[in-house]
């Protein structure tokens, strides 16, 4: 399953990507002990020509005006919410649902902690 996460132009101009800020805690753990290899982290985006971005504005403008659609698979967002950042979830979709024209935006492996 992948959730669609919803950027408005506030979000995007400030530069406060939580995609961004998943990498940035992710790389900082890569070089500590106490975290090992779970699964791995898919963020995905439309391709700017793809017209689905519109098609998802209209579908979701009762939850908000949004630039950017992103969607993360389960483990994205599991570790969005281990490491408090604040994601905006409008839907939850298979992955049959994804835009067949995306853009990959993040393909990482999520370091959880280590169980003690």
């Amino acid at each position: 399953m992948f959730s669609v996460v919803g950027l408005t132009l506030d979000e995007v101009s400030s530069g406060s990507l939580p995609h961004n800020n998943l990498a940035k805690t992710l790389d900082n753990r890569r070089t500590k002990s106490n975290f090992r290899f779970a699964e791995i982290i898919l963020v995905y985006t439309t391709v700017e020509t793809d017209t689905q971005g519109s098609a998802e504005r209209t579908k979701y403008r009762q939850q908000g005006q949004f630039l950017v659609f992103l969607y993360f698979n389960d483990a994205a967002v599991e570790a969005c919410k281990e490491m408090g950042i604040p994601i905006r979830v409008l839907d939850r979709i298979d992955e049959s649902q994804l835009p067949a024209r995306r853009a990959t935006v993040m393909e990482r492996p999520y370091l959880a902690p280590v169980s003690k």
